[in-house]
């Protein structure tokens, strides 16, 4: 009974790893831009009513971890489309598409090989398979993040970094698309991003979100300031535009 408790604690410490490691925390007025590799954007905010040391906890989908994510920051003012010199140009996926296998291989062998050891006729067996696919996949994903360093913006530093995690902690490395996405830190605003990128169905489905959001921030305003009178206009702009879809 000791063993079978020690083997549900292992595999339950690789999921908490890999989880802990995917979640980020936002400020109050940034929200994650997700993609999947067919190119269909979706836009994500942390925890509404939690936070932590003042921060948003943001966890994405634990079931997709093949898609980049990018994190941007909306402002708090009526802005119109970006004109073109100041509009973020999303990454090729094509390089993403590449290492989405490696991801799914490592993620087979930690929770599909490694618990099929542990709690079947298998054992050993199943877990040596395991370690030799993580490790295979890792080292294989990892060299062409270093050969295309260049194309993802890392310097030689970086890979290094993301190589020493994902080696020496394995559940980390499910987050490698992940942690090369966030380090793209784009610089457009959020609604101007996600206005122009996602689907306008999406992006109509997502705008009480967004206006969820501004409402909060007028919640914890000063009436009269400067700063609650532009909320208000935002908040009066972004209703218009739902009315408008609706």
């Amino acid at each position: 009974m000791i063993a079978i408790h020690a083997e549900i604690l292992l595999v339950a410490v690789m999921v908490g790893l890999y989880l802990y490691d995917s979640a980020r925390l936002l400020h109050s007025n940034e929200g994650v831009l997700a993609a999947s590799l067919g190119g269909r954007w979706s836009l994500h905010f942390g925890a509404e009513h939690y936070t932590l040391r003042g921060k948003e906890p943001f966890v994405p989908n634990p079931l997709l971890p093949h898609r980049p994510v990018f994190p941007l920051r909306w402002k708090q003012q009526v802005l119109a489309a970006a004109p073109a010199s100041q509009r973020w140009t999303p990454p090729a996926f094509g390089p993403y598409k590449v290492l989405a296998p490696f991801v799914w291989l490592m993620a087979l062998a930690l929770f599909g090989l490694v618990p099929a050891g542990l709690f079947s006729r298998y054992g050993t067996m199943a877990i040596a398979a395991g370690i030799l696919l993580f490790y295979a996949a890792a080292l294989l994903a990892l060299a062409y993040v270093w050969f295309k360093r260049s194309t993802f913006k890392l310097t030689g530093r970086q890979v290094g970094a993301l190589a020493f995690e994902s080696l020496t902690c394995p559940p980390f490395a499910l987050n490698l698309v992940r942690h090369i996405s966030w380090r793209a830190a784009p610089t457009e605003e959020l609604v101007s991003a996600s206005r122009r990128l996602l689907r306008k169905d999406d992006w109509i489905a997502t705008l009480p979100a967004v206006i969820k959001r501004v409402d909060n921030a007028i919640a914890w305003e000063d009436e009269g300031t400067p700063r609650a009178r532009a909320l208000a206009d935002y908040h009066a702009a972004l209703n218009s535009e739902l009315a408008s879809h609706t």
